[in-house]
């Protein structure tokens, strides 16, 4: 006879926790994929902003190169 003080979460458990399992292994792959496009876009932006200091073609300086760092990540965030 069935004991019910020893029932387990079953098959249905098991199938529910590998599908939670498999969706998590989705989004960090997704997640890591968005991060590295964001990294890459970071220093293509940096390398364009070094080239273009160092031509010394303009005596004015621009509005984004008078901003900190702090401020362009709270200005990021907004977006």
């Amino acid at each position: 006879m069935l004991d019910l003080t020893q029932a387990g979460p079953g098959f249905l458990g098991f199938v529910f926790t590998f599908a939670i399992a498999v969706a998590a292994v989705f989004l960090f792959r997704s997640l890591n994929k968005h991060l590295r496009k964001v990294r890459a876009g970071e220093a293509s932006r940096r390398d364009a902003d070094a080239g273009s200091a160092g031509s010394g073609t303009t005596d004015a300086p621009s509005d984004e190169a008078s901003t900190t760092d702090d401020e362009q990540r709270d200005g990021d965030l907004d977006r």
